[in-house]
């Protein structure tokens, strides 16, 4: 029984060897081919990742390079530049930044045109956006209508929004332009609820605050009707 035994197990042992060697026959060659794919998949992986990595370090040393540059003129023109060629995020950045040299260098118009640009640009964070809304408004504040102010600013000033403190603050002088001294105070006392508010920036907005209530508390109230007024009106001329 014992050599009944071995001499099926050999059998057996056989029967899985020849089997084996049918089924790897059959697909070893596809199974090669597959570690060959995956292997040549997670070199080019690699290659273009190290790719990407180093064109991200050349375009944030261009806007480094160009951040260095002491005219403002001759910065806007380096920003531009990036902004043309770069990819990723670097054409908006390279845009905000050359807005804000051609504002140094004092042309309105072209910083102004550069910001409209980001504004324009499709599929961008909505951070950069709220950003070319505001400077818009910081950079035209003195004659830029307040309904314009105020239509800019209103989307910025959401809870939460990353430029809600400044966008509050020019919202209040908006109004104050318009003539509403209590509009004002309402969005001035609307910074208050911005959570971790430095105390530094609390004092300067309570102080104007108490300063643009005390104005309006110099307006010239009504004058009162005297009784001698009362009885004129009550009298048949």
């Amino acid at each position: 029984m014992a050599e009944s035994d071995s001499f099926i197990q050999e059998v057996s042992e056989e029967v899985r060897r020849d089997r084996m060697y049918a089924v790897w026959r059959r697909y070893g060659p596809w199974l090669i081919a597959a570690i060959v794919v995956v292997v040549a998949l997670a070199a080019g992986r690699g290659w273009y990742e190290s790719r990407e990595q180093a064109r991200k370090a050349e375009l944030g040393g261009a806007l480094l390079a160009a951040d260095r540059v002491e005219d403002p003129a001759e910065a806007s023109q380096a920003f531009l530049a990036l902004a043309e060629e770069g990819g990723y995020a670097y054409p908006v950045l390279a845009r905000l930044r050359a807005g804000a040299s051609l504002m140094q260098a004092g042309d309105l118009d072209a910083a102004q045109a550069q910001y409209e640009a980001v504004l324009g640009m499709p599929d961008i964070e909505q951070r950069f956006r709220d950003l070319a809304d505001l400077r818009i408004v910081m950079m035209r504040s003195e004659t830029m209508e307040p309904d314009e102010m105020l239509d800019r600013l209103g989307p910025l000033t959401v809870d939460g929004g990353v430029w809600r403190l400044p966008a509050l603050e020019f919202e209040a002088a908006a109004h104050l332009k318009a003539g509403d001294p209590a509009a004002a105070v309402a969005s001035l006392r609307a910074i208050f609820d911005i959570p971790q508010l430095p105390a530094g920036t609390q004092g300067r907005v309570r102080e104007l605050i108490d300063a643009i209530e005390a104005t309006a508390g110099e307006a010239p109230a009504p004058a009162a009707a005297t009784d001698d007024d009362d009885d004129a009106e009550g009298t048949d001329p």
